[in-house]
């Protein structure tokens, strides 16, 4: 396993604890994405309440990822700033653990606001990491550390999700949900003394500074024409933005499929986790070889088709015990979708741009983050959770159609 080759040089200390930050903090994304929109539900949150619990985080990036990339830029030292930023993350779901105890109404909301307020810090290590790894790892071992990375990820997520499953049935409600994301929270914050311990150079994401006034703002007027300018990347970006559309469309109702619509035990909940993070682990081994040996391209084309039939099977399954094929193939395909995707956005950036050009991609995909999961359980109510899956699989479809025809 490439994380036990021996530390000799800076480069690969860096990888050992960057890999090590990824699983810890697994622990928490496990729970978060698995748990917190099954919490609202047991709480009673309605299908547009877990709609804006899913959706309010994108609105906050959309508008806050393009300054995040400018304050970083202006970091000589970048490392503070993202071991701040990463402690911050972490402390909106320890106040989810206290919040039952404070609070003798409105818990539902707060759940929201709470999910909300984490994507403020997490825009900035987000940006900040992602723009990092070309300097942690050279080009030829890039693509071996992102891969790494997301499946050291993948099986901390997985286990986490699959042991709180098996405990959330020991304790009443809502202490279970508290003891389960409080410790997840807690157990995170062990993946800073990691991050304290990368080495990179103090300029590595620092551009030289601007003036003020009205020249800033003449001046970050210029850079985002300059990125649209890019020809490569818009492409690229217009024929995500309609695939992420589908992806996110619906986003707030895997939750609700599973709870209301299948009846699914907390235990069945943590098992599905456990089955993607597994099919997601066995995808990222097999499609970062074919990605090798095919290129990104076409990784994206055949990955993206399974992401949009693994949709349109969930329409059909009849009972809980059915979204286990599905969720093998959504597992293994997303792996390699997610791979390509970020391959692909890291080779249409320039490099000296990198941080604000991961910004406006990322506010761009993250107005369908915003208004997919609104519209998607809006659908839910109007015609059906079940057809809103068949559109999703629609899009995601239309999605892969652009990728063919703009990307070359």
């Amino acid at each position: 396993m490439p994380w036990y080759l021996p530390p000799d040089t800076v480069e690969a200390r860096n990888t050992r604890n960057l890999y090590a930050e990824t699983m810890w903090f697994g622990v928490l994304s496990g729970l978060a994405k698995t748990y917190v929109a099954v919490f609202a539900l047991r709480l009673g949150a309605t299908n547009g309440q877990i709609g804006w619990l899913t959706a309010l985080p994108a609105l906050i990036t959309i508008f806050w990822m393009v300054p995040a990339a400018r304050l970083i830029e202006r970091q000589r030292r970048p490392m503070p700033i993202i071991v701040v930023t990463g402690v911050l993350q972490r402390l909106p779901y320890l106040a989810m653990a206290v919040a039952p105890w404070v609070l003798r109404a409105g818990m539902v909301e707060a759940l929201i606001v709470l999910n909300t307020v984490a994507a403020l810090p997490a825009a900035v290590i987000n940006t900040a990491i992602t723009a990092l790894i070309p300097e942690l790892a050279a080009p030829e071992q890039r693509g071996q550390v992102i891969s790494v990375r997301w499946l050291l990820l993948a099986t901390a997520e997985m286990l986490a999700a699959l042991v709180a499953g098996q405990l959330l049935g020991l304790i009443a409600v809502p202490l279970n949900y508290q003891v389960v994301i409080g410790a997840g929270a807690a157990l995170s914050l062990l993946s800073i003394r990691y991050l304290v311990r990368l080495r990179v150079p103090d300029t590595a994401l620092a551009r030289a500074p601007q003036p003020e006034g009205r020249t800033e703002k003449h001046t970050l007027r210029q850079r985002l024409a300059g990125v649209l300018v890019q020809r490569r990347f818009t492409r690229f970006a217009a024929a995500s933005f309609v695939f992420y559309w589908g992806l996110y469309l619906p986003a707030a109702l895997w939750s609700i499929i599973r709870v209301r619509d299948l009846d699914a035990s907390d235990a069945w909940i943590g098992a599905i986790a456990m089955i993607v993070g597994v099919s997601t682990i066995a995808g990222y081994f097999v499609w970062g070889k074919m990605a090798a040996r095919r290129g990104n391209r076409w990784l994206l084309n055949v990955s993206t088709l399974g992401v949009g039939v693994y949709a349109l099977l969930t329409a059909a399954v009849p009972s809980i015990e059915w979204m286990v094929p599905t969720s093998i193939l959504g597992g293994f395909t997303w792996a390699g979708c997610n791979l390509a995707l970020f391959n692909t956005l890291l080779t249409v950036c320039p490099a000296d741009r990198r941080p604000t050009y991961i910004a406006v991609y990322t506010a761009l995909i993250n107005v369908t983050a915003f208004l997919g999961p609104l519209l998607g359980t809006a659908l839910a109510d109007g015609i059906g959770i079940r057809p809103a899956f068949l559109l999703s699989g629609g899009v995601r479809l239309l999605g892969l159609v652009l990728f063919w025809r703009l990307l070359r």
